[in-house]
């Protein structure tokens, strides 16, 4: 974690090269992490701002690395609003670690503040678009909400910066990631190895009980030879019978336990039934106790042939030694729940339709991008329609927009009217309206579409 002077240090050595240079391209390697490639006359500079855990930092990467597939809503924002301009500040708050890069259509802060760091994306309301993390708790601050910076920390001693170069930064932060990561691995591996042997332990107590158990076997065997020939010892309703016992020195008399309900031969069938039952269960424990120690013998040969979590995984699932859980506790699996429906344009194309509510709230604000469409009749309560970009720099086709108002009305209280208006905007255009429930939100830069055709068009697309 950089301190306030090694923050300083390096922002001072990055401010030159990218304050006022034009932002080429954002990439996001990481869920907690931005680099923005910016350019001055002969010189490019990859800047990045990290809240990732355990390496929150502000630097300089080497070259132009991977990005992640499906980027955040943190970074759809920074590339409407930064990319192709210009950065027109870096700055440090003096009194914390808190760095701020200045847009003409907003800014980027970068809380770099020990674990609860935070990338935030502030509008030019100043107000909060998009996190790469939850704030802390107790913050107060959520999507819609005006910005407000952390309450200032504690005076602490100056210590000279480590730190000045910031690639020197960039570079200590992957060694550090790096060796994390390495660690959290080997903590898996080990705790996969443990969970294994656990079981496989257990197991094997399981099956020694059963087999103390069966050695029982000869006794019920025993005390069926002897009351087989002394029925005359027996009355029905008696919990037990006196024999002499025949095999031992002196035939002394001994007791034998019985089944009051039973008369003589089938107390007789009964103890012979103990005797089998106990003696092929000892057969069966005696093999399952076998195959456990074989077991246990292949888990520390596995062990020692696989230092890697990947490898040692697979060579466990390859053995039959590891099974993943089926849900929670055993339970059986279940889908993760998402907050909308999905259905398919006419045009092949996708459109959401969030659940009511909540769901609502996290479709519109967790999920669509800014440049999707948004869709909501008008006048009523209903849900929020999300319709995603086919690509970028692309419009969904005009059927899909049709289906999608289409659905707008259907999942709304308008349901069944012949004509029904529906209101258009760009996501980035919807804000939550602060203190109201969810689902609540405003909306700037819309359009209307009419609906008059709903019913043919819902029944095509809950038929696909």
């Amino acid at each position: 974690m950089l301190s306030h002077a090694e923050l300083a240090a390096v922002a001072d050595a990055l401010r030159p090269r990218v304050v006022g240079g034009q932002v080429q391209k954002v990439r996001a390697p990481d869920p907690h992490t931005v680099v923005l490639r910016v350019r001055r006359p002969g010189e490019t500079v990859h800047l990045v701002l990290s809240c990732a855990p355990g390496a929150p930092r502000l630097a300089e990467a080497d070259a132009q690395g991977p990005t992640l597939p499906e980027p955040p809503a943190l970074v759809d924002w920074l590339r409407a609003v930064a990319a192709g301009r210009r950065l027109d500040a870096l700055t440090l708050d003096p009194d914390d670690r808190v760095i701020t890069l200045q847009f003409e259509g907003g800014r980027l802060v970068a809380e770099l503040t020990g674990r609860h760091a935070n990338l935030i994306a502030v509008d030019a309301d100043d107000r909060v678009v998009a996190t790469a993390r939850r704030f802390a708790p107790g913050r107060g601050l959520g999507t819609g909400d005006a910005y407000v910076p952390p309450p200032p920390p504690p005076p602490r001693p100056l210590t000279p910066p480590r730190f000045t170069d910031p690639r020197a930064v960039e570079r200590e932060a992957r060694v550090r990631l790096a060796a994390a990561a390495e660690a959290s691995a080997e903590a898996e591996r080990a705790r996969l190895l443990r969970t294994v042997r656990k079981r496989l332990e257990r197991l094997r107590a399981n099956v020694e009980a059963d087999l103390a158990r069966s050695d029982a076997a000869d006794q019920w065997r025993r005390w069926g030879e002897l009351l087989k020939t002394q029925l005359h010892r027996v009355t029905r309703g008696d919990a037990t019978a006196r024999v002499q016992d025949w095999y031992a020195e002196g035939a002394p008399l001994v007791e034998v336990p019985l089944d009051p309900a039973l008369d003589g031969p089938a107390n007789v069938e009964r103890l012979f039934q103990r005797y089998r039952k106990a003696r092929d269960g000892a057969e069966h424990a005696l093999a399952r106790l076998v195959e456990v120690e074989s077991n246990l013998e292949r888990l520390d040969a596995l062990d020692a042939a696989h230092d890697d979590l990947e490898g040692l995984t697979e060579a466990l699932r390859a053995a039959g030694l590891f099974r993943e859980k089926a849900g929670g506790g055993g339970r059986r699996a279940t889908t993760t729940r998402l907050p909308y429906r999905v259905f398919e344009s006419r045009a092949g194309e996708r459109i959401l339709v969030g659940r009511g509510g909540a769901d609502n709230h996290a479709t519109t604000f967790h999920v669509a991008r800014g440049n999707d469409l948004w869709l909501h009749v008008r006048d009523a309560p209903g849900a929020h329609v999300v319709v995603p970009l086919p690509a970028r720099g692309r419009d969904p086709h005009p059927e899909t927009l049709l289906d999608a108002a289409a659905l707008a009305a259907h999942h709304s209280d308008l349901r069944g009217e012949t004509v029904v208006d529906v209101t258009v905007t760009r996501r980035k255009h919807v804000r939550a309206v602060p203190g109201a429930g969810p689902g609540r939100v405003t909306i700037a830069d819309a359009r209307a579409l009419t609906v008059t055709d709903g019913a043919e068009r819902i029944a095509r697309l809950y038929a696909r």
